[in-house]
């Protein structure tokens, strides 16, 4: 399998503290999570950045205890801190609700079209499913995920990582594990317009994966992943380095904006 130099677009640093996941903004902006994991608790906080990188706030939202995964669905803004599960208004960033979560390590989520949310884990090795009624359960009704962690929706399917990176039919259930076995310790994945899988391996490489013999390394100094965003429009994969406390863009060529 090819493995790639990664062409650096841009590399932010500055204010970050230990910084975990980025998404991109429906106005093109990006949002990056800081869990700051050896400060006191409230100290965690959300950063703005503009496409290229720049500060336009360290802290549009601040007083958070260990902001981890993050999603949006329209104009809701919703982050999962500290096994709770906070919404926010967006653009405003104003506080509409909290959730208390079933689980112990509560990492990652995502939101389906219909408000249900799916959250991962990693203590408990399950996903559990939030509907917008506030009910909560055990997706598929068992622990099946070991050391859930990266999540994401595409089409009808939910794609869960972990100790491997799995497929689960939503309408039907049925869960199949995907990849070859070294591709394991799943944190980010996201997906590509033409449907190619990104996934970054906690503190590796950025993954683009469209089959078992479809799979292309992208790694080069200072990649050393958290939960990576992708910003289409941009054509950049966003990958926040945790402990050494940057947030790398990496072009992705052949894609739209390329």
């Amino acid at each position: 399998m090819p493995r790639i130099e990664a062409d650096i677009a841009w590399v932010a640093e500055g204010e970050f503290c230990d910084p975990e996941t980025v998404i991109a903004l429906p106005d093109g902006n990006l949002l990056v999570s800081n869990v700051c994991v050896s400060r006191p608790q409230s100290s965690g906080f959300l950063s703005l950045l503009n496409a290229a990188g720049e500060p336009l706030a360290w802290r549009v939202v601040d007083g958070l205890d260990a902001p981890l995964g993050m999603a949006m669905l329209g104009q809701r803004l919703y982050v999962i801190d500290k096994n709770r599960l906070k919404i926010f208004d967006w653009p405003n960033y104003e506080l509409q609700k909290t959730i208390d979560l079933d689980t112990t390590v509560a990492n990652d989520l995502a939101v389906a079209s219909d408000g249900t949310v799916y959250v991962t884990d990693t203590a408990k090795h399950k996903v559990i499913r939030l509907q917008p009624d506030g009910s909560q359960s055990v997706l598929t009704g068992e622990v099946r995920f070991p050391g859930a962690n990266g999540i994401a929706i595409a089409g009808g399917d939910l794609y869960i990582g972990g100790k491997r990176l799995w497929r689960l039919n939503l309408p039907g259930g049925a869960v199949e594990t995907l990849g070859p076995e070294w591709l394991a310790d799943i944190d980010g994945i996201e997906f590509e317009t033409d449907g190619t899988m990104q996934v970054t391996p906690v503190a590796g490489p950025l993954v683009r994966f469209r089959g078992d013999d479809d799979i292309e390394i992208i790694e080069g100094p200072g990649i050393s992943s958290a939960n990576h965003g992708y910003a289409a429009s941009l054509g950049l994969a966003l990958i926040p380095t945790g402990y050494d406390n940057t947030v790398i863009a990496v072009r992705i060529t052949g894609t739209a904006a390329n």
